[in-house]
């Protein structure tokens, strides 16, 4: 079985028009072509996609389920649109890579490129997901699970560090001992980051004694419910320069040198080298050296 994209695409638009009278204006053609479309689709897959009344078209359970992935279809066949006419890049990152360290790396890029560079943050399982359906043309992640197709490069080391309210206990040390953590209440922060895992390499049977007392979506909720007092974390040190700097937060070194988190750009196998992806790799590559 194939999918033909003409098809997805009016199931989309459709969906996203709330009918198939507004989906044909949208595409420019007869309301029976779209409808004839959206029935080809259907009778492919074998399943009900929309439910037509009166009052518009809903989508099944199926068509729900499937409506994700057709997104993400009529997303990589634009991308592979945009790699011909050689104008565009669009670059994935987790959230601290893409909030706290490339932005600067990307106006960078366009300003010595004249390239239009869009920078696409979320999650590093979303970003492995769209990294990998070629929503984005290459990522900057936390992570990287070995997916077949991919090529990951270590581009830099990031330093871990603790950070504690101004009034906290820990807030004049230097440095701390690494199991002091084991007994800390700690706030976690974006979901798949790897930070556990990391732990669980640093602490080895120990790492079952971190307690967790919060896990929070992202790094920004983190630094505020530390500031509150509501706990530690350990985040990545660029993420928190600028409020350590304004001294509404502490950052506290671990004894025996920091924990540090490897960083991965991940592109396709085989990007030719002119390709807009590989030239920002390599501006990334010799900024970390």
């Amino acid at each position: 079985m194939t999918l033909n994209l003409a098809q997805v695409r009016a199931l989309v638009t459709v969906v996203d028009s709330g009918g198939f009278v507004e989906a044909a204006r949208q595409l420019g053609c007869a309301q029976p072509t779209v409808t004839q479309l959206v029935r080809k689709l259907e009778n492919e897959l074998g399943v009900a996609l929309l439910v037509r009344s009166r009052n518009g078209s809903t989508v099944t359970g199926a068509g729900a389920r499937f409506i994700t992935h057709a997104r993400r279809l009529l997303q990589a066949e634009g991308r592979a649109l945009a790699s011909v006419t050689n104008h565009s890049l669009v670059i994935g990152a987790s959230g601290n890579i893409g909030t706290y360290l490339l932005p600067p790396m990307v106006r960078r890029f366009q300003e010595t490129h004249g390239i239009k560079t869009d920078l696409v943050i979320a999650t590093n399982p979303e970003i492995a997901d769209q990294v990998t359906c070629g929503a984005v043309d290459m990522a900057v992640m936390e992570w990287w699970d070995g997916r077949p197709g991919f090529a990951a490069q270590t581009w830099k080391r990031e330093p871990l560090v603790v950070i504690v309210a101004p009034d906290h206990s820990w807030a004049h040390d230097k440095e701390i001992p690494r199991e002091w953590l084991l007994e800390a209440a700690m706030i976690g922060g974006e979901s798949g980051s790897g930070t556990g895992q990391l732990l669980q390499a640093v602490y080895g049977k120990d790492a079952g004694r971190i307690r967790v007392s919060m896990n929070l979506g992202s790094t920004a909720a983190v630094k505020e419910a530390v500031k509150a007092g509501l706990g530690i974390s350990l985040v990545m040190l660029s993420s928190v320069r600028d409020e350590v700097l304004a001294g509404t937060l502490c950052a506290v070194e671990l004894i025996g040198g920091p924990i540090e988190k490897e960083l991965f750009v991940i592109s396709p196998e085989n990007t030719p080298s002119t390709a807009h992806s590989a030239v920002f790799r390599d501006q990334l590559m010799e900024a970390a050296t």
